[in-house]
């Protein structure tokens, strides 16, 4: 019987040899590709072939929970990518069914005609969900791989099981890092991109990182890693803000740790690290609650706050597309909110000791119909529009920057509203950015008064031409880090982002695409409401 080590280095050889051998493809199986891990077959479509369920690391289980992310084993046998892997754990309203914490899972959509060779540009998509939510199943990204894109989208730890800071786990793992697991799944994922990707048609030197909300966030955050370096050559942020709050202090990440480690019953065990590896995945969910779970300033895989670094040019410099919607806030306010609580909704969002009288006149309780609404814009504008405003300041004195921001009029700015409305929502630019317009009919926050303009056949003609020309935009700077491309397929020019003095960026609306110039600022209050903490 062979040993495991000799079992390991055969199954090794086996996958280099079939690596190198036949150029990545099967002339009998043209979906067959081989990848440094093994070869794996995937789902042909018309246009286009998917590989879906890639394991991309060790699968996080047993020993290797809250440890660094480990590559991948080789296989010996050829793996059929043909169906979603499990979501990572999560729990609460929009929580996914199909959940396990063997979750490290990624998946490519490559055009029918890609080759080894082609060198196609490559987008690599980073899931939105609050930290606790999500999967790579998150957008579809058929569309942009119809425009000769190489794409892929990945899932990564969440909640306490990619964010838990602790002391005992540190020294477990003997590596510093400190509760940034689910960054280091990214990183991985962005790994076996560079390491796999050639053999799916896709240029490992034109990888673009794309973020959607809490993707976006650690986006942000993985511009700054210099884990990250060279891993990634372009980054579209969408929807992230970015503020110095998005990352956590050392000390405040171990006091949330702490607090789920004693309610988890391991605060006094004698093994901490062996205590939390051996709970059940449902206690610790349970546990997790509503919790900070962010990255971590570690001095490892962060090494500064984000916000801070981009002032100063301390990060992964590579042009960036930055931007969302202009009703960002409307799906993180109560549309009961009470008079009585309306102010202290408000005051939250600044510091204690804040001079609030000028958000309390901004945001004037008269100025709006349902109290949700008025914090809604509140929230809206200072968590995400000005913290977008001060992440393109900042990052555009050092690398090129475009910004965006999408407005659809029917539902943003409905007539005589009297009731709770969700308008130009967070992450509606992601149909648009894909272009999937033909999904809105189905948008779950679609109000009564704009539904009738959104499913109309010429309301929805109008979104689906706004949406193709978004994606030309997405596309022309994936392949060339710039937006207008050589300018034939878009007939509004893109203009870059200068800096404070000159802040030009596309509004995405209708009847027709515009421009403007400090009108995203005047509108969302950034710097004149709004502190330089966002």
């Amino acid at each position: 019987m062979h040993s495991p080590l000799l079992k390991t280095l055969m199954s090794l050889f086996l996958a280099l040899g079939l690596a190198a051998c036949g150029g990545g493809s099967n002339p009998s199986d043209p979906t067959e590709v081989a990848t440094a891990e093994g070869r794996l077959v995937g789902t042909p479509g018309a246009d286009q072939v998917a590989y879906l369920g890639i394991p991309y690391a060790e699968q996080p289980v047993g020993a290797l929970r809250w440890a660094p992310t480990a590559a991948p084993q080789a296989r010996s046998a050829v793996l059929q990518a043909t169906q979603w892997g499990p979501s990572c754990p999560q729990a609460g309203p929009g929580a996914d069914a199909a959940t396990s914490e063997a979750c490290l899972y990624l998946n490519v959509w490559k055009p029918a005609d890609a080759r080894p060779g082609s060198k196609l540009p490559v987008v690599v998509f980073m899931h939105g969900g609050a930290f606790v939510l999500g999967s790579g199943a998150q957008v579809s990204l058929a569309e942009l791989t119809k425009r000769q894109v190489v794409s892929v989208s990945f899932n990564y730890r969440l909640g306490a099981l990619g964010y838990m800071a602790n002391s005992a786990l540190q020294a477990s793992n003997q590596d510093a890092s400190l509760g940034n697991f689910a960054l280091m799944d990214a990183l991985a994922a962005l790994a076996w991109v560079r390491k796999n990707i050639e053999a799916f048609g896709g240029d490992a030197g034109n990888v673009t990182l794309w973020g959607l909300s809490a993707g976006a966030t650690q986006t942000f955050s993985l511009l700054q890693s210099p884990r990250a370096k060279g891993l990634f050559h372009k980054a579209i942020l969408q929807s992230g803000g970015g503020a110095e709050y998005s990352n956590l202090a050392p000390q405040v990440a171990l006091a949330v740790g702490d607090s789920a480690v004693a309610t988890l019953g391991c605060a006094k065990a004698a093994d901490q690290a062996a205590c939390l590896r051996a709970l059940p995945v449902s206690a610790i969910l349970a546990a997790q609650g509503p919790g900070k779970w962010r990255p971590t300033v570690d001095a490892q895989v962060l090494t500064q706050v984000p916000a801070r670094a981009f002032e100063t040019g301390n990060f992964n410099r590579v042009p960036v597309m930055i931007g969302g919607v202009f009703d960002e806030g409307t799906l993180f306010s109560d549309p009961q909110l009470s008079a009585g609580n309306y102010p202290l909704y408000l005051h939250s969002l600044v510091p204690a000791g804040f001079d609030t009288a000028l958000i309390d006149a901004t945001y004037a309780l008269s100025r709006f119909a349902v109290l949700g609404q008025g914090y809604a814009r509140a929230v809206g504008d200072a968590m995400y529009a000005c913290g977008n405003s001060a992440r393109r300041d900042a990052l555009s004195a050092w690398v090129p920057v475009y910004g965006w921001e999408l407005t659809d009029p029917a539902m943003s700015f409905p007539q005589n509203p009297t009731a709770y409305y969700y308008g130009s929502s967070h992450g509606l630019d992601s149909m648009y950015l894909t272009g999937n317009a033909d999904a809105l009919p189905s948008y779950p926050f679609l109000d009564a008064g704009s539904k009738a303009a959104v499913t109309s056949s010429e309301g929805l003609a109008q979104r689906r031409a706004l949406a193709a020309q978004v994606l030309a935009y997405v596309a022309n700077f994936v392949r060339t880090s710039d937006p207008n491309g050589d300018g034939r397929d878009v007939a509004t020019r893109w203009p870059r982002f200068a800096g404070p003095t000159d802040r030009q960026l596309i509004e995405f609306t209708l009847p027709a695409i515009t421009t403007s110039n400090t009108r995203f600022e005047q509108a969302h209050h950034c710097g004149t409401v709004w502190p330089a903490i966002y």
